[in-house]
């Protein structure tokens, strides 16, 4: 695997004359994020919405720099951001689109829980829904749906290891 880019490496080729910042990200992480939005989108939109996601983010990177995550960690979380806006202005109808890649990656490591549980998790984590909103829409209490996805994700962790 190749080295990660630290990110006194990334302000370095930001500020020089070097190779630009959004092309060193490219490519050293395109390949995993690739993989990332396969989770979400079928392989028609995803290198579009790659392409995008780099578009949007390299004019961003001070935000990066100012993070305490790692500029990998930085990118897939403001990727997820974008992909859910995508995904949103899709359209419901296109819903259907997103389920066989899904399935696949994580709901087979949720097979054996509750329907309940499932729910919490594709409205949370798949279609990025806050946890305050379920809760609401659900008449559940917000304690009660953060538990939920706190199962959700020790049963995924579970099923990995």
């Amino acid at each position: 695997m190749e080295k990660t880019i630290t990110k006194d490496l990334l302000k370095n080729e930001l500020y020089s004359d070097g190779r630009p910042a959004g092309e060193l990200l490219y490519s050293r992480y395109s390949g995993m994020l690739y993989s990332y939005i396969l989770q979400f989108v079928s392989e028609a939109e995803a290198g579009t919405l790659l392409v995008d996601i780099f578009a949007r983010l390299t004019p961003q990177l001070n935000e990066a720099f100012d993070s305490s995550l790692s500029v990998y960690c930085w990118l897939q979380i403001e990727s997820r951001k974008i992909i859910l806006e995508h995904l949103r202005k899709r359209g419901d109808e296109a819903a259907g689109d997103r389920g066989p890649a899904v399935a696949a990656s994580y709901f087979s490591l949720l097979e054996d829980a509750l329907p309940e549980h499932q729910w919490v998790f594709r409205e949370v984590f798949l279609y990025g829904k806050s946890k305050e909103d379920l809760a609401l829409e659900s008449g559940r209490d917000l304690s009660y749906v953060t538990q939920l996805l706190r199962e959700c994700l020790g049963m995924i962790r579970k099923n990995l290891g």
